[in-house]
């Protein structure tokens, strides 16, 4: 998926050195990157730290950036990062602790302290070419998702979306997502399948690479998936869908999408588009209190 017109222009401007465009940019973003960072990180302080380092981050290295998605999967990219780093720091500075009280013991030390250095292992010319091919492979599935998504979104088929994302984004057992849709097991199992089928279709039909066989798990399809978020609604759909104004099968899809599969993007996403619609509420009551009272003030 290319960058928009939109997103391309917003980042040249930014690059320009252009404060409006960074300042549109922030505003954009930064109630719904927090409010996803706090049902991860519960400390709003944290919370706070981590949404402002993923900005800079993003503005340190915005001359550099090669942006092929949208701004937003960018920036969600790497807030995504930045909370795992700090749950992860936080974790290991806790087992750091624990080592040094229980485990800092000489005899349980090898008689050549480095001697697990120089172990046999792959090169780093071998690793270098695998971390490379698996990128390859990563990118094609992905492209090969979102075509496959795309074409049940644009054909309207949207319960095959549902079973999709509950069997492979949630992967949840075709059991427990009959039970959640209130349809036939069977019917799950055979949706699952055609969906299956259709993704390594397109896998095998991309233009990507050439010459490269390209086998996946669904751990691994479940992981591009997130990270690319195929599935989530756009923010304009969101905002429809707090307007109640889609049809009732878009509908019916966005509502599923946000309370029983539960996405934490879209949720935070949906939760600041409901402050934002009530602050514009609270602003327009005002003013119209103001227009209809403010020629009083001169008989006072």
């Amino acid at each position: 998926m290319s960058i928009g017109e939109t997103d391309r222009s917003l980042l040249e401007a930014i690059r320009r050195g252009d404060a409006e465009a960074w300042t549109r940019l922030v505003e954009e973003y930064q109630g719904r990157m927090l409010r996803f960072t706090l049902t991860r990180v519960p400390q709003s302080a944290d919370a706070e730290d981590i949404v402002q380092d993923t900005f800079t981050s993003f503005i340190k290295a915005v001359h550099s950036l090669r942006i092929e998605t949208s701004i937003e999967t960018y920036l969600f990219g790497i807030l995504h990062n930045a909370i795992v780093n700090r749950l992860r720091t936080r974790w290991a500075r806790t087992v750091c602790l624990i080592q040094d009280v229980y485990c800092n013991n000489e005899n349980d030390l090898p008689a050549d302290a480095l001697a697990h250095v120089a172990s046999a292992g792959p090169s780093v010319s071998w690793c270098v070419s695998h971390e490379e091919q698996h990128q390859l492979q990563r990118q094609v599935l992905a492209e090969a998702l979102q075509r496959f998504v795309r074409d049940l979104q644009d054909s309207g088929r949207l319960r095959d979306l549902k079973i999709a994302e509950l069997v492979f984004y949630c992967q949840l057992a075709g059991k427990e997502a009959a039970r959640l849709l209130d349809m036939d097991e069977g019917l799950v199992r055979v949706v699952k399948h055609r969906c299956l089928k259709s993704i390594r279709q397109a896998v095998a039909a991309s233009e990507t690479i050439q010459d490269l066989s390209v086998s996946f798990s669904e751990d691994v399809l479940t992981e591009v998936w997130e990270s690319e978020r195929l599935s989530c609604p756009k923010r304009s759909t969101l905002g429809a869908f707090l307007l109640e104004s889609l049809s009732p099968e878009w509908f019916d899809y966005v509502d599923f999408h946000l309370t029983t599969m539960g996405c934490h993007f879209c949720r935070a996403s949906f939760k600041d588009l409901q402050e934002q619609r009530t602050n514009e509420q609270h602003t327009q009551f005002r003013d119209r209190v103001l227009n209809s009272t403010i020629g009083f003030l001169s008989d006072v």
